[in-house]
């Protein structure tokens, strides 16, 4: 549940707890709908036509390529040898080699999954009528949503376009945040946190994708805003044994990796070690927001 989640950085987060946070089922499209979805993508048509094809090219031309290859996954202790976080889940650093491939320098916005979920002919992502009003809904902000949402938008995309989108592999998310594997601690333009400037100011809500300098690589958000949903099961102990090449997590479980902290967090929950855990997965959490991956070697 979302207490366990934050259970590992609880030193980190007093501002956090003074926070109510709510929970909303959210109808997804199961995973074994995809000839379904197919299906339907045929029958889009007029103006809504126009708004797919326009998300599709927006997306294209916001995947930021990443060149594969090695680095350390996990806490390995910062300049002073000591580890960086106090998590035994993130521990012990351990080889990863990655194949290339392409990320959304962006988080999903609400104006995109609302698309999506509009094709679909499934409801918004709502809470109650006094929030439909409130400004982080509005259509630039970053999508809420629960892990099969996240993950059911990225698999439409692979089907309206028959390039191989997904969510990103914890790893693939780790390796862009860390600048292809540098030992730092925040995925910000400079590597550390400077409030007002390169991540927001203590706020109830997160701001819209972009609002602050990119990282090195040309990511968004991925310290802060948002925390970020990712295809992996969760294990407390998968680092130990987790394979050298494109590792992709557990093959079962029942709790889903989310990476990168919140706004709802202090700012040293929004580091790029941190992994949390969550197992409410059909269920849309106003703080957790994703981005897509793109799985192939070669830049769109």
């Amino acid at each position: 549940m979302i207490k366990k989640v934050f259970d590992k950085t609880a030193s980190d987060l007093l501002p956090y707890r003074t926070k109510k946070l709510i929970l909303v089922p959210f109808a997804s499209i199961l995973l074994s709908g995809c000839d379904e979805i197919a299906q339907r993508i045929d029958k889009i048509t007029g103006e809504q036509d126009k708004q797919v094809r326009a998300l599709i090219a927006r997306t294209k031309a916001q995947m930021i390529f990443v060149e594969g290859g090695s680095f350390m996954m996990g806490d390995g202790g910062g300049p002073d040898d000591l580890p960086w976080t106090i998590a035994t889940d993130n521990k012990p650093a351990h080889k990863v080699t990655l194949t290339s491939y392409s990320m959304g320098a962006y988080e999903v916005s609400y104006g995109d999954f609302d698309l999506y979920t509009a094709v679909h002919n499934q409801p918004k992502v709502m809470w109650n009528e006094w929030d439909r009003k409130e400004i982080w809904r509005g259509p630039k902000y970053p999508a809420g949503v629960s892990w099969y949402g996240a993950k059911n938008y990225c698999l439409w995309l692979a089907k309206l376009t028959n390039l191989p989108f997904d969510l990103p592999t914890e790893a693939q998310w780790e390796f862009a945040a860390r600048n292809r594997g540098e030992n730092l601690f925040f995925a910000t333009d400079n590597g550390e946190i400077n409030e007002g400037r390169n991540y927001e100011l203590n706020t109830d809500y997160a701001e819209p994708s972009g609002t602050y300098p990119p990282s090195p690589l040309g990511f968004y958000d991925l310290s802060g805003n948002m925390i970020e949903w990712v295809n992996d099961w969760w294990a407390e102990d998968y680092y130990q044994y987790s394979p050298e090449h494109n590792p992709k997590g557990p093959n079962t479980g029942d709790k889903k990796v989310m990476r990168g902290g919140m706004f709802l967090e202090s700012p040293r929950g929004s580091n790029v070690f941190t992994r949390q855990e969550l197992d409410e997965l059909n269920v849309a959490y106003r703080a957790s927001g994703f981005r897509c991956a793109l799985n192939q070697s070669q830049p769109l």
